[in-house]
């Protein structure tokens, strides 16, 4: 009877420990996470120097080149930052233009760059047009719309006219120019004998 007893006992508290240990092993389980979720922070991933980027159309001519000293690439906002980029807007339609900044942040897979730091958009000039230079600490273009904008204060010189205000925005497509505060305007009469401007001639592609 006593040998029957201790086995019940035995048996009694084996339960118990089983039980424990299966109830310490859940509740570990549910307490900490055994694969966190990756956290994504502004950290580049990947980088490349001397980097030329194009865009084409749907026939394959390049209508958008992008050229920089050093590209970094950050997977938490899938940005690039581009140190002094230079970028051509290329388009067969519309007038040559040349972006150039100290730096640049590239977002959309490149329908949106942000120039910064002595931001400068030139238009080239040609057989009808004289060139225009805009400039700004920072100019947005709009690549798809050839669109180039900015809330700053900015400066656009077109021959000897002159145009300065906060908030610019210039529509390549159309080549007009918006000033939403303007503060200083000079415009000077077309001088048709003044050729110190040469014609832009289009690179080839």
């Amino acid at each position: 009877m006593k040998e029957r007893f201790a086995i019940i006992v035995s048996l009694v508290i084996l339960t118990f420990l089983v039980m424990g240990s299966w109830w310490a092993a859940e509740y570990s389980q549910r307490a900490v996470e055994i694969d966190p979720p990756v956290r994504l922070t502004h950290e580049r991933d990947h980088w490349a120097t001397q980097i030329v980027l194009l865009r084409t159309d749907e026939n394959g001519f390049v209508i958008h080149r992008l050229e920089g000293d050093l590209m970094e690439h950050f997977p938490d906002d899938q940005s690039y930052d581009v140190v002094r980029p230079r970028a051509f807007g290329l388009k067969a339609d519309s007038p040559l233009t040349i972006a150039t900044s100290q730096t640049a942040t590239v977002f959309d897979e490149g329908d949106r760059i942000i120039m910064k730091g002595d931001a400068i958009l030139l238009r080239l000039a040609d057989e009808k047009r004289q060139p225009l230079n805009f400039r700004s600490d920072e100019v947005t273009l709009l690549i798809k719309k050839d669109l180039a904008y900015t809330d700053l204060p900015a400066i656009a010189t077109s021959g000897r006219s002159r145009m300065s205000g906060t908030g610019m925005r210039y529509n390549n497509a159309t080549q007009q120019l918006d000033v939403f505060k303007s503060t200083d305007v000079e415009i000077a009469p077309k001088d048709t004998t003044d050729n110190s401007e040469p014609a832009a001639t289009r690179p080839k592609r």
